[in-house]
């Protein structure tokens, strides 16, 4: 695991959070991973962000264990992030009405677990995974990004859009919390990618398969190397948002 972050050259405050965490339960090892963007333009957006993944660390470590003894794991999983997701959604937008401002933050968590990779998804961060090709794991939760991805009809073939995107899910921000989850079969060898969006706002999809793909990534600096080279390339683009990435390494 590796991961970057950057609060650019613009911003004086960092609002996105990172968390990556594994542990080993009964001989197989589980990794998590999470990236949180504070919404822009809101107050406070780094506290919010950090309710989030500071929410997931307690779950890693006091709710996993007792999830992967259930029979219907995934079910169980998602049920867990669920309550998790609606209660840091009410303690977060509890925490602005008390204090009669907005703050809340986008989210992205991926679990890896036997063969399989878990999301819960709430804006505009994204999951990649980068194997053969790259393909986009997550579908944005923007009015723009939305209706792109439906004209196209297949996952992962839409980058970005030229139009203004409408962020529509914000954790303790958005009047009622709508997460979407996915899963799938992990890959060997495989790179899975977290990153918000002010990474790859300025970045093609073919830059980021040719700074990711599996057999360029060595080792764990390496990784850092080349997400740190990647932010660097797009705030010389002009972009002026947080830059954050995690990057997981498939080895099966």
């Amino acid at each position: 695991m590796a991961n970057y972050t950057d609060r650019g050259r613009y911003r004086e405050v960092n609002q996105d959070s990172l968390l990556a965490l594994q542990a080993d339960f009964g001989g197989e090892k589980a990794v998590l991973a999470v990236i949180c963007d504070g919404i822009g333009g809101l107050e406070m957006g780094e506290r919010a962000s950090a309710a989030v993944t500071d929410a997931f660390g307690r779950w890693f470590q006091e709710k996993l264990q007792e999830v992967i003894r259930q029979e219907e794991f995934e079910d169980a999983l998602y049920d867990s992030w669920e309550s998790l997701l609606q209660e840091v959604h009410r303690e977060i937008g509890e925490y602005g009405r008390v204090r009669k401002t907005r703050l809340g933050t986008t989210a992205t968590a991926m679990l890896f677990w036997q063969k399989e990779y878990y999301i819960a998804h709430v804006g505009d961060c994204r999951a990649y995974e980068i194997e053969g090709r790259i393909v986009q794991l997550t579908k944005d939760q923007v009015q723009a990004g939305l209706e792109v991805w439906e004209r196209e009809g297949e996952r992962g073939r839409i980058e970005k859009d030229k139009g203004e995107h409408v962020l529509l899910q914000g954790v303790g921000a958005s009047k009622i919390l709508r997460p979407t989850y996915y899963s799938g079969e992990m890959k060997e060898n495989a790179v899975y990618l977290l990153c918000t969006d002010g990474f790859r706002n300025r970045i093609s999809i073919e830059e980021l398969y040719h700074a990711f793909a599996p057999d360029k990534l060595t080792d764990e600096e390496d990784m850092v190397q080349k997400g740190k080279r990647i932010a660097e390339i797009v705030m010389d683009r002009g972009e002026n948002d947080n830059i954050s990435i995690l990057l997981v390494k498939c080895f099966l």
